[in-house]
């Protein structure tokens, strides 16, 4: 399907808040680090951690990640002494090498940016005079499935985008000779929207409306129709050639969605590392690929996307690979209608072949 895996960039906007509807939020877990103990509830990936006097504390670079998985929706904030240079805040994490990040550095910067494998994607920096290191600030994050707003000392910085990663954690990081690291009245907290309401949600007639296409270097491989096996739950099987040839394989339903906020569903992964995908077409026939996520999860994981930043044309007209077809607006126009849910081949992949099945697939306020 042409260009719909090439990923660019993400548009970016202002939201203040971070989150596009009332919410609840409920404690996950928090922590005064009154004991030694503490540490029975994170991971030490990197370095010499320790708790002492009331803080969670790292002198020569580490990274650690609590054991809770707090899912797309979720609040952190800490209270952190910040290194001399550099500090990592990860929203999204995985391993060491997989992860989504917020990162600040020495004087007058923040950075975001996601990490797979040994490759960056989505890196963007800002110059901010704020961020000051070497002292005590107080930091919180809010993601709404991959919209993540963050706060520094109560002002909100606005947002950016990271693809929601299934099952991934939370963590902080901090390099070697970065100095002294101290944090605090850690918090975080589940949010539930108090009027995210389902507006459309699929049965399973929809599903068995529809057909499976097959994608070779860009181009549709021939051949007859494909329906999706279906037995609990709809199942996409798929087999990639060995090499670097692009390939995919989706399912592509007809749907009509008169508007909607966010798109959720739950998959159950093959832990394959290859993408997972799903693409929106609008009234005009654009294309918009909103969700891309490597399966690095196996079972059933809680998946979605937060459309705010795909109901806005870019103030510039900019052209994102991520749309295409269509009016070309660069953005969502209402009803939708269709959707591809699929798997394309990606460089870290660890299989060839596999399965994805989903269900509870919604489009809600």
């Amino acid at each position: 399907m042409r260009q719909h895996i090439l990923i660019i960039g993400m548009l970016l906007a202002v939201i203040s808040g971070g989150l596009s509807a009332a919410a609840e939020e409920t404690g996950i877990y928090s922590d005064t680090f009154q004991s030694p103990d503490s540490l029975s509830h994170w991971t030490i990936h990197e370095g010499n951690w320790t708790v002492e006097n009331g803080e969670l504390i790292n002198k020569d670079g580490g990274l650690i990640s609590l054991n809770i998985p707090p899912g797309g929706r979720f609040s952190m904030e800490a209270e952190i002494h910040l290194p001399y240079k550099w500090f990592s805040v990860m929203v999204f994490f995985l391993d060491p090498e997989n992860y989504a990040t917020i990162y600040l550095w020495q004087n007058d910067w923040w950075e975001t940016f996601e990490m797979e494998g040994q490759n960056i994607y989505n890196y963007i920096q800002h110059k901010d005079p704020d961020i000051t290191t070497d002292t005590y600030h107080k930091i919180r994050v809010v993601s709404d499935y991959g919209l993540v707003s963050f706060f520094f000392d109560g002002k909100d910085k606005g947002f950016t985008v990271f693809p929601y990663r299934p099952g991934a954690r939370v963590g902080f990081r901090t390099l070697e000779k970065s100095g002294l690291l101290k944090i605090k009245n850690f918090s975080l907290k589940k949010i539930t929207p108090t009027d995210a309401g389902s507006v459309c949600q699929l049965r399973a007639k929809d599903f068995l409306k529809g057909v499976i296409y097959r994608d070779y270097e860009y181009g549709v491989k021939p051949g007859a129709p494909e329906r999706l096996a279906f037995s609990d739950a709809p199942r996409l099987k798929y087999g990639f050639e060995p090499g670097g040839v692009f390939e995919s394989c989706f399912v592509r339903i007809p749907v009509n969605v008169a508007k909607s906020g966010r798109l959720l569903m739950d998959v159950e992964g093959d832990g394959s590392r290859n993408n997972f995908f799903v693409i929106l077409h609008d009234a005009s026939g654009e294309q918009h690929l909103v969700l891309k996520t490597f399966l690095a999860w196996q079972g059933w994981q809680d998946v979605g996307v937060n459309l705010q930043t795909f109901l806005e044309s870019p103030a510039s007209m900019e052209r994102f690979a991520i749309h295409w077809g269509g009016d070309n607006n660069q953005r969502i126009d209402f009803p939708i209608k269709g959707m591809d849910i699929g798997v394309a081949k990606d460089a870290i992949k660890v299989k060839d072949s596999g399965q994805v099945r989903f269900r509870n697939v919604r489009f809600t306020e």
